[in-house]
């Protein structure tokens, strides 16, 4: 019994913890509105989550994870520093408007650190937003709408995504990881553009799967472009320095990616 009483203790203040470190979440109907854009921008650091799901409602939701706070190997000093009063809001208080063609939602800075955004999984998203925290993620998952982002954030994954995309990482200071899996575009017409990557200083690795129809044109001017792929599966050109043409099984959707001071890797996705 004793053991009982102990085990609903620690889960109540599990309960509770979990409930002081998280916001009220915002839900708002897209029922209706799927043809408007939703543009989504984001005021502070974080790491965010998009994922896609089949229902017809936006979700945002927020909370403080403490693990992912703190840089490894660092400890915080903060409170050795002169007090200063935060005007973060412990809530999501959005700045929206609507129109015709669009559906824009500023979120202000608050105390979190790691945001979910689910969205009907056909939405056409836009997503900006930049995060100066050293373990801070974005990670856009199960997404088959047209996707226009432009984040700069330490490390990106992309996953099980089925529409086409753009991402914008064009920071020059910070250092990234952009990361490609699970591609599995069902209708990809023959020369038409369904993902683009700019970036800066980011290390792009782009799992590939098999029997993958696409003509890639890859650009690492200041660095390299890498591949465990097979070679009887593509056709490669040259077309200048730092660039690479490749069709792969006879070419299809095209691919663009563009990395100034990183690294490309082409890894097959077995």
């Amino acid at each position: 019994m004793n053991t009982l009483r102990i085990l609903l203790l620690l889960a109540c203040a599990c309960l509770e913890t979990f409930m002081a470190n998280a916001s009220i979440p915002i839900r708002i109907s897209l029922k209706g509105k799927e043809q408007k854009l939703l543009k989504i921008i984001i005021l502070q650091d974080a790491s965010v989550d998009v994922k896609g799901y089949k229902g017809s409602d936006l979700t945002i939701m927020g909370k403080v994870d403490t693990v992912a706070g703190r840089p490894n190997g660092y400890t915080d000093i903060s409170a050795l520093a002169v007090p200063v009063n935060k005007t973060e809001s412990t809530d999501f208080t959005p700045r929206s408007r609507e129109t015709n063609e669009i559906i824009e939602l500023i979120l202000q800075p608050t105390n979190d650190n790691h945001i979910t955004i689910q969205v009907p999984e056909k939405t056409h998203f836009s997503l900006q937003f930049v995060s100066h925290l050293p373990q801070s993620v974005l990670s856009l998952t199960d997404l088959a709408g047209e996707l226009t982002i432009s984040a700069n954030v330490p490390s990106i994954i992309i996953s099980d995504i089925t529409g086409p995309i753009s991402l914008n990482t064009m920071g020059i200071n910070l250092k990234q990881t952009i990361t490609v899996k699970h591609i599995q575009w069902r209708n990809a017409q023959e020369g038409k553009p369904l993902f683009f990557i700019g970036a800066f200083n980011a290390d792009v690795v782009f799992y590939v799967p098999r029997k993958f129809k696409a003509a890639l044109n890859l650009n690492a001017p200041h660095n390299c472009i890498y591949s465990n792929l097979p070679s009887d599966q593509f056709k490669r050109s040259n077309p200048g320095k730092g660039s690479l043409l490749l069709a792969a099984n006879g070419g299809g959707a095209q691919i663009f990616i563009t990395t100034e001071y990183g690294n490309i890797l082409l890894k097959e996705e077995i």
